[in-house]
């Protein structure tokens, strides 16, 4: 069974879109929340705060999103005969799932700090 989302060129920008996209959610919805949120609330709390485990869960959703479709993309280019398009779609879903790793890597090298870190300092 062939998937030809993986052979389609946009797929090189979707894995670092999809991380650019967290990338400003989690930190605009960091912004918002402490800037909601009392300065009790979260000093009390400390890391294991509502606002940090919600923005924990983003991120490994994230992570796992982009995971699931670098091992989609890597199984289509595994089926894809290199003969039948030139090697182009197996080139392009290759790199695809390559740049998937990168920002499902990304993702959680950037949102590992909010496992360690106050929220709101």
């Amino acid at each position: 069974m062939r998937m030809p989302f993986a052979t389609h060129p946009l797929q090189l920008l979707a894995g670092l879109s999809v991380w650019a996209l967290w990338f400003v959610v989690v930190y605009g919805g960091l912004s918002v929340a402490c800037s909601a949120a009392s300065a009790d609330a979260t000093a009390q709390r400390g890391v294991f705060s509502g606002i940090n485990l919600l923005l924990a869960a983003v991120t490994l959703a994230t992570a796992s999103g982009l995971a699931w479709a670098a091992l989609a993309c890597g199984r289509a280019a595994s089926r894809i005969d290199r003969a039948a398009d030139g090697g182009v779609g197996r080139f392009i879903a290759r790199c695809a799932s390559a740049l998937h790793v990168v920002a499902a890597l990304s993702t959680l090298f950037v949102g590992f700090p909010l496992l360690l870190l106050w929220p709101c300092i």
